[in-house]
Formats: structure tokens, C-alpha cells, sequence
């Protein structure tokens, strides 16, 4: 590594210490190492060479990295609404309060905003309490009917489905039982319909089903899944799918009203549960969202 050599022939060279990030690619992977370069000398303190310590920071890094991000899209979620807040009040105290149909629209768009702002923290601090019982383990789990829980998740986003005459269809036998916390799996799984819904166009129909899937030598697999007919999402955004705030499409995503943090939300609640959601998705073919939990 050329960083490393040149660090060796600094200390060698100078007779000090030196300290300096490098970069080091193992494969296609970096390594983030904090390096130290001290020269190494005898009892006659004649050097003799140079002791390197390499300490890898690449996990650090890439908390960092995360930390700097959710930091910025934080901002930016909540700087949107608060300057549409502030702007329009501005406006109804310029003089626009003497005219009763701009000042009622104003309004009716400061209450909108003012729900966004309030739909963001709620889903932060949901967040935030999901990865502190998971990091406790103080997640309280049950045998819980599966069809129960699908059922109030449905019945949630009902007047949603209406609205775009979207049929909602629930697979699931009723005997079938799961090991979860039904208020966080039914949380997920208003998240998912919520999403499938919002990318569905009209008179399409969404399938929500249920079932439980043996595995050879482990616990089995109870998979929860919602298929939607929907635009569906591109290869090479799926991975980056159940980022807090990352959306395949901001501009349409914002202009629906989502907080972008649903799908985070989601991944939470199944690392809660020791489990997993995948996703399979093609565009224009629709997705299909799965929670696969062990039991």
C-alpha cells in the first residue's frame, strides 16, 4: 500500500511518530485503518526500524457515515413543511386574513403540513423505541392468531383502499398461530399495505396472505407477505429500500405525503423479532413485501 510506505519511510526518515487515516482495498471492500508509525530503536538507541499499529475504523466509518446522513435527511424532512408553516402564516399576517377564501386554504395547507411534521416524529420516535426494546430484548412476544392481526392491519387502511377502489384479499388460515408481538406486526403490515396502496392504481387488487414454512433442522418460517400490482421498484434501488428516509422517487413520494420512514419502520420490527423482510419487485410488475419471522 503506497499510504503505508510512505508513512514507514516518513518515520524512518524524521525519527517521529506519525499518525494518518488510509484507505486499503481488500477486494472490492475498503478498510477504513487509523495507523500509527513509531520508530523502534535498541538499547543503544540506534533505530532498528518502525512499529506500525493498524487499527481498523471501517465499522466506525460507516456508522458515521450513516449518523451524517440521517442528520441531513432529519433536517430536510422537517425544514419542508416548517417553511411551508412559516411562509404561509407570514402571508395570513401580511394581510391575507381579510380576504376569508385565501385565508381558509392557507390554513387548510398549514394543517396539512403541521399532520406531516407530526406524522415524521411519530414514526422517529417509533423508531427509536423499537431499537431500544430490540437492544434489551424487551420485545414481549405471544402465540397470537395471524388472521386477527392481518385483519385489523386491513381494516386500518380500508377507507385508503376505497378511495382508488382497491381490493384488499386476505389468504390466511384461521388456525394459524404465530410467535410475535401483534401490535408491531400489525404496525408492519400497515405500513406495507400503505405503501401498496399508494403505489397501486385504481381497481387493482392487493393480495395480503399468511402461512408457515418448514425448514430442515431449524425453526420454522412464519412468511407474511403483500403483493401489490403496483409501478414496482428498479433493481438497483432495492437494496437501499428500508434506508430511513430513502425514497425510489422523491419528488412523487413527498407529493404523496409519506415520512419515508415506513419501510425502516418495518425492517425494525422484524429485527425485533429475529427475522427479516425481503423484497421482490419488478417495474411495472408490481412487489411483494414479506416479514419471514422464525417461530
Amino acid at each position: 500500500n503506497k499510504d503505508l510506505h510512505e508513512i514507514v519511510d516518513e518515520v524512518l526518515a524524521t525519527g517521529k511518530p506519525v499518525e494518518k487515516d488510509i484507505i486499503v482495498f481488500v477486494g472490492a471492500d475498503k478498510l477504513f485503518l487509523q495507523t500509527r508509525a513509531v520508530p523502534l530503536a535498541d538499547e543503544h538507541d540506534r533505530p532498528i526500524g518502525v512499529l506500525v499499529v493498524l487499527n481498523d475504523m471501517t465499522r466506525l466509518h460507516k456508522l458515521e457515515n450513516l449518523r451524517r446522513d440521517f442528520v441531513a435527511n432529519v433536517s430536510h424532512e422537517l425544514k419542508t413543511p416548517v417553511t411551508s408553516i412559516q411562509g404561509y402564516v407570514e402571508t395570513l399576517l401580511d394581510g391575507a386574513l381579510d380576504n376569508p377564501e385565501d385565508a381558509r386554504r392557507f390554513l387548510e395547507i398549514v394543517a396539512r403540513q403541521t399532520a406531516r411534521l407530526d406524522a415524521i416524529i411519530d414514526d422517529l420516535l417509533m423508531l427509536s423505541r423499537i431499537e431500544l426494546k430490540t437492544e434489551h430484548q424487551d420485545i414481549s412476544l405471544a402465540q397470537v392468531k395471524v388472521l386477527e392481526v392481518l385483519t385489523g392491519a386491513v381494516q386500518t387502511c380500508q377507507s385508503r383502499a376505497t378511495e382508488k377502489n382497491i381490493r384488499v384479499e386476505i389468504a390466511c388460515d384461521p388456525a394459524l398461530a404465530g410467535l410475535l408481538n401483534p401490535n408491531l406486526i400489525e404496525q408492519a403490515v400497515i405500513n406495507l399495505l400503505t405503501n401498496a396502496i399508494t403505489y397501486s392504481p385504481e381497481n387493482t387488487v392487493i393480495a395480503v396472505s399468511a402461512s408457515e414454512h418448514g425448514h430442515t433442522g431449524s425453526k420454522n418460517r412464519l412468511v407474511i407477505s403483500v403483493k401489490d400490482h403496483g409501478i414496482g421498484i428498479e433493481r438497483d434501488q432495492l437494496e437501499r429500500l428500508f434506508e430511513r428516509f430513502y425514497r425510489t422517487d422523491k419528488a412523487r413520494s413527498s407529493a404523496q405525503g409519506g415520512t419515508g420512514l415506513g419501510l425502516s419502520i418495518v425492517k425494525h420490527i422484524a429485527i425485533a423479532h429475529k427475522g427479516s423482510v425481503t423484497v421482490q419487485s419488478e417495474p411495472g410488475q408490481g412487489s411483494t413485501f414479506s416479514l419471514v419471522l422464525p417461530q
